[in-house]
């Protein structure tokens, strides 16, 4: 059997066993919360490795190492980005908006503006960003599929369809336990690829010896941890920072904890687990371009590694770990959106089952993951480049909805005008950047569109009346005042 047989037959296996996993979880659906939130009933294991899982697919793997084998040291960027924006996840707001017993992060915004317009604007900027980054994704899943053989558009689409099939079918459940299968693959699996490249390679004496001798790489640029440059950094670490603190991915996790303790406790954890685990995929870049020079499609440097370095039958499982980490992203994604779609906009502005007890709700859900799934494979195969299309996945979404979220927290004279002068200002401030409507030279185009976004949002909070807030249990859409937050009670 030929190396790419085993490969292949290995992965097979693994993909069938996460199927599998996914479907039985569908036993443990008994309604609408159990779909979208696992019942509530998550412990720190399982938020932890579903919070990791979000950030260590094709981001923190994939595109890390695609990063790295370009740049050098300086491909850290989004890794650095993913752990500060968890932790201050931690310690902002993962134990107040937790205990509010919510679904969405969206939920806490009408609560807090007592505002569907909020909402709508701040649910569908999300369902945007959301199907971007899991394009990404399947960006991530076809470099690695494309070391058997395999078309990278074909293997995007076997693996759109497995993971969009167990999430369909088996919602937060079938995510957090497949997740945690998967992440406990990839953080054994990559470290021992990636110590392997850079042992194969000479260590630290054959990467300077290497980047001394190519003509296409400057030492200076690839050992310096700013190589790439500052701005450019700051453009990758700057998005991430921010959409970790409002991202509904995220938060859907954290709603999914048993307590608000569980929750603040895991976003840390979770923090510190992936900038421990992010030196092995920069140096598995690294060591895949002194072993390979040029590849045509870069984000199969980490894959191809693994194949080149790795006995075949290890080669084999750690490429389905890299497959896993890209799916363990993706389902986390799904979910998110479809959560949106049927929370926000189906049952709280169109009115529907506001309580959540038709069985058609249900149905609602999954239609719209599925959806969801075919429109980020779309996506896909229009926009290439796996960080570039996180980059402006997390540009659109965080430059309008970080200031209401995180001002709503700290700042008691924010209002519900406020909140959507900001919301539509960032979102233009930053979408002009992104498209090149407007040039802002070497600032980030999320870091312009925040700065817009902070001034509309305090120049109209003061101009206007403040909001007239009522309690969290009057009403399901009116707003609470940020300072009560902290003292609602956790739910189970």
């Amino acid at each position: 059997m030929s190396d790419t047989a085993v490969i292949a037959l290995v992965m097979i296996v693994y993909l069938v066993v996460v199927a599998v996993i996914g479907l039985v979880s569908t036993k443990l659906i008994k309604g609408q919360d159990d779909f979208l939130l696992a019942g509530r009933k998550l412990g720190p294991f399982m938020v932890l490795a579903g919070l990791t899982a979000t950030h260590i697919g094709g981001g923190s793997v994939m595109g890390v190492s695609e990063e790295s084998f370009i740049w050098g040291y300086s491909g850290m960027a989004y890794s650095v980005g993913t752990a500060i924006g968890l932790v201050l996840l931690g310690l902002l707001s993962a134990r107040k908006l937790r205990a509010m017993s919510l679904r969405t992060i969206t939920d806490y915004l009408a609560i807090r503006y007592n505002s569907r317009v909020v909402r709508g604007l701040c649910a569908g900027l999300s369902i945007v960003a959301v199907t971007g980054i899991v394009a990404a994704q399947v960006n991530a899943a076809g470099g690695a599929l494309a070391i058997l053989g395999i078309d990278p558009t074909m293997g995007a689409l076997v693996a759109v369809s497995l993971f969009i099939a167990y999430t369909f079918f088996a919602g937060m459940w079938g995510v957090a336990l497949t997740d945690a299968v998967q992440v406990t693959i990839v953080v054994i699996g990559v470290p021992i690829a990636s110590i392997a490249g850079f042992v194969a390679v000479g260590g630290f004496t054959g990467l300077q010896e290497f980047a001394q001798s190519s003509p296409d790489i400057s030492s200076s640029v690839f050992f310096s941890p700013v190589g790439m440059g500052t701005m450019a950094m700051l453009g990758i670490i700057t998005p991430v920072v921010m959409y970790d603190l409002i991202g509904q991915d995220f938060y859907q996790r954290l709603f999914s904890a048993r307590s608000a303790k569980v929750a603040r406790g895991s976003a840390i954890g979770a923090g510190l687990l992936l900038l421990l685990f992010a030196v092995f995929p920069i140096l598995g870049g690294m060591s895949s371009r002194a072993l390979f020079g040029e590849l045509e499609d870069t984000s199969s440097a980490l894959p191809t590694l693994i194949v080149e370095v790795l006995p075949i039958g290890l080669a084999a499982v750690v490429v389905s770990a890299i497959l896993a980490a890209v799916m363990s992203t993706a389902d986390s994604l799904l979910i998110a959106g479809s959560t949106h779609i049927t929370n926000d906009f189906y049952q709280k502005i169109m009115g529907r089952d506001p309580e959540g007890k038709s069985k058609r709700t249900l149905v609602v859900a999954r239609v719209w993951t599925l959806i969801l799934g075919v429109g980020a494979l779309l996506f896909a195969l229009s926009v290439p480049g796996i960080i570039q299309v996180l980059a402006l996945a997390y540009t659109m979404y965080a430059s309008g909805v970080f200031v209401p979220v995180i001002g709503g927290l700290l700042w008691r004279r924010a209002n519900t005008s406020g909140a959507i002068a900001a919301i539509i200002a960032g979102s233009l401030f930053g979408l002009s950047g992104a498209f090149g409507l407007i040039d802002y030279g070497s600032v980030p185009d999320v870091v312009v569109g925040g700065l817009g976004s902070l001034v509309a949002f305090v120049v109209v909070s003061l101009l206007t009346k403040p909001t007239e807030m009522k309690s969290h249990g009057e009403t399901s859409e009116e707003s609470v005042a940020a300072s009560d937050v902290s003292d609602r009670p956790s739910g189970a």
